[in-house]
């Protein structure tokens, strides 16, 4: 079952990297102009880390 699910989100990766000419800029204007559309939602990385750095400072005790 797992090996499906990888294999179905590898052809949609491929698909949406075709449909953009394989250029990634292109294909990630896309993906930040259809973030909040239709449910979509794209996570930002670098905020996620900034929070994880701010969680771990804050948790480190004496």
């Amino acid at each position: 079952m797992a090996d499906e699910v990888i294999e179905e989100l590898w052809r949609i990766k491929d698909a949406m990297a075709q449909e953009h000419g394989y250029d990634i800029v292109r294909l990630a204007a896309y993906l930040q102009g259809s973030q909040g559309e239709e449910g979509h939602r794209i996570v930002d990385l670098g905020a996620l880390r900034k929070a994880g750095e701010r969680g771990a400072s804050a948790s480190s005790g004496p």
